[in-house]
């Protein structure tokens, strides 16, 4: 529950940093308030006493009891929907999203505006989307699996159903993200896609008659270290000849992440800014 809400003033140029910094402290709980003809960004993020306590300790800034009962959340600011092109629409705006995707030909989805993370606005979502649209074109009426590692909103698994996965897991540490996507979930009237509580570092692929399960498609949205550290599981999760997205990745961090999967093949990398995601395919068994 959220008791407590750290702030502090940053340039806007951070902006992406420190949603990739505060990502561990719950996603969905990070408002950054932009200010007109102004440089200056400043980050509120609504927690537990501990965990503001830790991020104030870490970075500064200032921390002040919160009571949520008596707050009422800003108005969702209308934004334009995310085009990933023809194929994929990210809607942050309920209104526009329910006069505007009975008519288009595009998926559409809708993950709300406000108090989430992943709506994909960011680059490291938007990049993973492009990729996940990508991966998923050579399945088209096929039955492939998706499995989201760090799901955030859920905004990944989701699109994954939308293009046609039959089998999607979620995961991710905070329960909260997790709360967020089953509602997500709920909003879009999607009913595959199944979200659970999980660390990374510790959990293993759910078994499926005596062995552990493998998907066609590994999204992990996550720090480059825990990508690192959990890089033996999240090969393990990839069927042969399947493949994987990572995102949340800095691009001076490329080089030590490909030779952390090089039992893959690297197939494309995606920047934007400072900000890269990558593919790769697992080797089919047998073939070298």
């Amino acid at each position: 529950m959220s008791t407590h809400l750290w702030s502090r003033l940053s340039s806007v140029k951070w902006e992406d940093a420190w949603v990739e910094r505060l990502r561990f402290a719950g996603e969905q709980n990070l408002v950054i308030r932009k200010f007109p003809a102004s440089r200056s960004i400043r980050l509120d993020l609504y927690t537990d006493s501990a965990t503001a306590k830790k991020v104030k300790q870490a970075f500064g800034g200032a921390v002040r009891p919160f009571d949520s009962s008596k707050w009422t959340p800003p108005a969702p600011k209308k934004t334009t929907p995310l085009r990933i092109g023809s194929v994929l629409r990210i809607y942050g705006d309920e209104e526009r999203f329910r006069k505007e995707s009975p008519s288009t030909k595009a998926k559409s989805l809708f993950i709300p505006s406000g108090l989430a993370f992943g709506t994909g606005d960011h680059a490291t979502t938007a990049r993973c989307l492009q990729l996940l649209v990508e991966a998923a074109k050579p399945m088209d009426g096929k039955e492939w699996s998706l499995l989201d590692l760090g799901c955030g909103s859920g905004i990944l698994a989701l699109a994954g159903e939308l293009l046609g996965a039959r089998k999607i897991l979620g995961c991710d540490f905070d329960e909260r993200c997790v709360k967020a996507s089953k509602e997500n979930a709920v909003l879009n009237d999607l009913t595959r896609s199944r979200f659970v509580k999980a660390d990374v570092l510790r959990w293993k692929p759910p078994a499926s008659a005596g062995k552990p399960a493998r998907y066609d498609i590994v999204a992990a949205n996550l720090y480059s270290t825990i990508l690192t550290a959990a890089a033996s599981m999240i090969n393990e999760s990839i069927r042969p000849g399947g493949v994987l997205i990572l995102s949340g990745i800095l691009s001076v961090e490329e080089t030590a992440l490909k030779k952390t999967f090089s039992e893959l093949r690297h197939q494309e990398t995606l920047r934007r800014g400072k900000w890269s995601a990558m593919m790769f395919r697992k080797k089919n068994a047998g073939v070298e």
